[in-house]
């Protein structure tokens, strides 16, 4: 086995995936980026001490709770929502023809993934995500308990995440 650290062929393999599920649980890009660059620095820091036999899973765990610790820190629970004005600012029209289609793709896929979703899951998505509603605001106006609404907006992101995840694991 060679003596150099496995983390940056981790790092190359699997910062997209934790940065892109970090991002569809926040909507915050510099948060999402920030909590990548934890998950990958503790896992640099755990180097070694046991050896990791499934990374990706234990990255996404790991993710998953720096996320939560940041949330308990700064008292957010809500699901962050992003603005329209930071919705156009995702296509950047300088970058190459390559950046383009992929991110014009990665658009379209997560179109087609809220359209194959149940209408009520959909919904709750829609007023949570896109338009900013609290979880009580969107129960009231689906007539849902706030914790139904929870649970359809976490199954939406996951089928969502699930659909537009592309690389192999």
């Amino acid at each position: 086995m060679s003596s150099q650290s496995p983390t940056p062929a981790l790092y190359a393999e699997y910062t997209r995936k934790i940065h892109r599920y970090l991002w569809l649980r926040t909507g915050d890009t510099e948060l999402a980026a920030d909590l990548t660059q934890e998950c990958f620095t503790r896992l640099l820091a755990h180097d070694g001490e046991v050896p990791i036999e499934r990374p990706l899973p234990y990255l996404y765990t790991l993710a998953g709770r720096l996320l939560t610790d940041h949330r308990r820190r700064h008292e957010t629970w809500r699901t962050g929502t992003l603005p329209p004005a930071d919705l156009d600012g995702l296509l950047d029209d300088r970058a190459g023809p390559a950046t383009l289609y992929e991110t014009h793709r990665q658009v379209d896929d997560i179109e087609a993934a809220l359209r194959r979703l149940p209408a009520r899951s959909r919904n709750v998505f829609q007023l949570c995500r896109v338009e900013g509603h609290t979880y009580r605001e969107a129960a009231r106006e689906l007539r849902l308990s706030v914790s139904a609404v929870q649970k359809h907006l976490t199954l939406a992101m996951r089928y969502i995440l699930d659909q537009t995840h592309t690389d192999d694991d």
